[in-house]
């Protein structure tokens, strides 16, 4: 398999320390850079030893490369991407990165990372889901910490989320009234104004018996409508035909595939879900790939609908740098797709254990 699933530590809080990425690059090729157009896609960092941007190198690599998989990737209101891997990252609109740094404040977070209207993050990790303010300071939304609850234990319908013990808390969305999506292990929570709901639980078990989680690739469309991939993390990905989409009411239901993709060889359910990411709409991006672990492809699901807006071209490997000093096909890339992805007006960004960030122009 091409990209591997492991749960991964950061190190969050206020964002400092700044490299800029000018237009001939940083200290690299001297390519410059170039926007896509749609249905085209670029290297928007080449952050690789002799790559465009290679200057960047010691802040991006810890957000948006590294060796372990990324535990969130988000969009902000002024246009950052917020690349989570060993440390968290924020590449910003004109391409300049910086790291979000001071454990003192935040502590560690395994997973989870979700930018809210009003500029500040959300983080889970060591039984707790904090807030980062743009100014940096640092407040607890829900859980305490200390021992974890148990997966597969009973939980309560609502609880105050103060002082309540999480599985392992991976936030990965807001909706449109301000509740914050969690994937607790077992369990989908919705927080709003110091309560948790449950909106889902997990009962469902792999073939060897182990309860199936909520992953953090989760996401949530415009409407406030979760969409979860139930699966064992590390060990069995998420399929396709056992996407849920999880209403903001509770209701549940499964989402419509076609019988055929043009441009995937194969049954769309059998295909396997690495990462999902809202649409800005009612609908979702899935990056999916075949049972080999190849054939990457990036889905745009909508209306029972499923389009291809981008695929791995024959051969690629993951290992190899992404050098496309000018926007390609997005059908017919040259590069392995990173793992992670995150939506911003009319473009996917990816990154995540690859030593460059994808863009690729969906409108």
């Amino acid at each position: 398999m091409k990209q591997r699933r492991l749960l991964t530590g950061l190190v969050v809080a206020v964002l400092v320390g700044t490299a800029g990425a000018c237009d001939s690059g940083g200290g690299g090729t001297g390519d410059q850079w170039s926007a896509p157009a749609p249905g085209q896609a670029a290297a928007l960092l080449d952050f690789s030893e002799g790559g465009r941007d290679a200057a960047l190198r010691d802040v991006a690599f810890y957000g948006f490369g590294g060796v372990t998989a990324p535990g969130g990737m988000t969009t902000g209101p002024d246009g950052s991407v917020y690349g989570l891997g060993d440390k968290a990252v924020r590449l910003k609109p004109d391409r300049t990165v910086s790291t979000v740094e001071g454990a003192a404040k935040a502590g560690t977070s395994t997973s989870g990372l979700v930018a809210l209207p009003d500029g500040s993050l959300v983080v889970g990790g060591a039984g707790q889901v904090k807030r980062i303010a743009p100014d940096g300071t640092v407040s607890v939304l829900a859980g305490a910490a200390g021992a974890a609850r148990t997966p597969g234990a009973p939980v309560p319908a609502s609880v105050p989320a103060a002082g309540f013990h999480f599985a392992g808390p991976s936030p990965f969305g807001v909706g449109p009234d301000g509740t914050i999506l969690i994937g607790d292990r077992d369990v989908l929570w919705g927080l709003k104004n110091g309560t948790l709901k449950q909106l889902y639980r997990t009962t469902g078990k792999s073939a060897d018996g182990q309860l199936l989680q909520i992953g953090r690739d989760s996401a949530v469309d415009a409407t406030g409508t979760a969409y979860i991939s139930p699966e064992v993390p590390d060990r069995f990905p998420g399929r396709l035909s056992d996407l849920l989409a999880v209403r903001a009411n509770g209701s549940l239901s499964k989402l419509q595939l076609p019988a055929a993709i043009d441009g995937m060889p194969g049954a769309p359910a059998a295909l396997k879900v690495r990462w999902l990411t809202g649409d800005g709409a009612n609908g979702i991006f899935a990056q999916v790939y075949d049972a080999s672990g190849d054939n990457g492809a990036v889905l745009h699901l909508h209306s029972g609908k499923a389009d291809v807006i981008a695929h791995e071209a024959s051969g690629v490997e993951s290992t190899k740098p992404c050098r496309i000093p000018r926007p390609v096909a997005a059908l017919r890339l040259p590069c392995a797709l990173p793992e992670a992805m995150t939506y911003r007006s009319g473009s996917l960004i990816l990154g995540g254990l690859a030593d460059y960030v994808l863009q690729i122009r969906v409108t």
